[in-house]
């Protein structure tokens, strides 16, 4: 009786250290798709359902095992945790998804499908550089549309009690939806439920907002594409031209 005794304390024990284990682990205590304070410093924004005006609305999230946390209603892919000049740590974000995630996608499958279309009728007819331009200025294009999509674009850690260290109320107005004091050059994005520096717009055709972080990568999306088409436009014309060129010395 005293074994049975020793052997059912000893399995109580070990059942009580497994769901000790199981209750602690972090997923357990802090769910993942959100950004505590204490994992995120500065980007824990409240959570607000998009409306329904809003290009956002019917996007789903992406899929659980592409990201670890949410900020607004942007999808953190990859963080590192890295010194400030004042040697604070603080969280650096290295990927992330916008609101309208897919949407990166999808235009760079617009981009390649077309191009690539457009490009295999009229490249056979070229010598070999014509086709490493065109793959040089694809690849850059669809790069850059890539890293204006996926970088941070500059969102603004959140402070709602930054108002106690700086009283000026003229340098900054507040944000209900955010639950933060705006500053002067930072904008509150609705699509992305954050607030970024040096804001321009967002952009339904790249999935994210664009503001001070991505608008270098922004600016050459938009150069280079300019670039393919009208690259698009030199080949087809060369080739048209190479054609004629042939009909003329084996005319039918």
């Amino acid at each position: 009786e005293m074994g049975d005794e020793t052997v059912m304390t000893t399995m109580d024990q070990e059942n009580q250290s497994r769901a000790t284990r199981t209750t602690a682990h972090p997923s357990n205590l802090v769910p993942l798709e959100k950004s505590p304070s204490e994992i995120l410093p500065g980007y824990n924004y409240p959570e607000v359902d998009a409306r329904p005006h809003t290009l956002s609305y019917m996007v789903p999230a992406p899929p659980r095992w592409c990201y670890k946390y949410k900020v607004g209603r942007m999808y953190v892919c990859r963080a590192t945790k890295v010194k400030s000049e004042l040697g604070e740590p603080q969280i650096k974000i290295l990927c992330m998804l916008g609101a309208c995630w897919p949407m990166t996608f999808i235009t760079m499958g617009i981009i390649a499908i077309i191009s690539l279309s457009a490009l295999w009728n009229f490249l056979p007819r070229l010598n070999f550089l014509w086709h490493l331009a065109a793959m040089l200025i694809l690849g850059t294009n669809l790069v850059a549309l890539g890293l204006t999509g996926t970088v941070d674009p500059g969102i603004v850690r959140r402070d709602p009690e930054d108002m106690e260290r700086e009283p000026d109320i003229r340098t900054r107005r507040w944000s209900n939806m955010a639950k933060a004091y705006i500053r002067k050059g930072e904008a509150f994005c609705e699509e992305s439920q954050v607030i970024v520096r040096g804001m321009d717009h967002f952009c339904p055709w790249t999935g994210t907002v664009i503001a001070e972080g991505n608008m270098t990568y922004f600016q050459m999306f938009l150069g280079s594409l300019c670039t393919l088409l009208g690259f698009i436009a030199l080949v087809a014309f060369t080739s048209s031209m190479a054609i004629a060129a042939g009909r003329k010395q084996n005319p039918i």
